[in-house]
């Protein structure tokens, strides 16, 4: 896996570094982190990220409508939304708005592998993508 930068937008700080480890350890090799929504669009649109990984429930808004906020300025962007909610709607509800992956907390290494596993495969095997 060549270079892959990701955009972790986390509240909480706890899991916000437990993601960025496994996110490490799963191989991305560039990592910027966030603790909420404002950062997040200032970090988004200062830098390009090959994914997003979006926590659902920041303090200063809702993590679907940044979502759609990304996706609207990109509609390419590779957004992962996490949360703790596994409800069939709340999956259904992310997935239908764009998102192309949810991972329901808590985090495991084999999750975070899935995910860069997929992104690296929808792109052709390339994990640097517009760098």
């Amino acid at each position: 896996m060549e270079k892959l930068s990701v955009l972790v937008v986390e509240d909480d700080p706890i899991m916000r570094e437990l993601l960025k480890d496994m996110l490490y350890q799963a191989g991305a090799t560039l990592i910027t982190d966030c603790e909420d929504a404002a950062s997040a669009h200032a970090c988004f649109a200062a830098e390009v990220f090959d994914i997003i990984m979006l926590d659902l429930g920041l303090p200063d808004a809702d993590g679907h409508q940044v979502m759609k906020d990304f996706k609207g300025a990109n509609p390419q962007q590779h957004i992962v939304l996490v949360t703790a909610d596994d409800s069939i709607e709340s999956i259904q509800k992310a997935i239908s708005a764009g998102a192309n992956g949810y991972v329901v907390k808590p985090y495991s290494l084999e999750k975070i592998q899935d995910v860069l596993n997929n992104f690296v495969m929808i792109n052709g095997g390339r994990g640097d993508r517009m760098h």
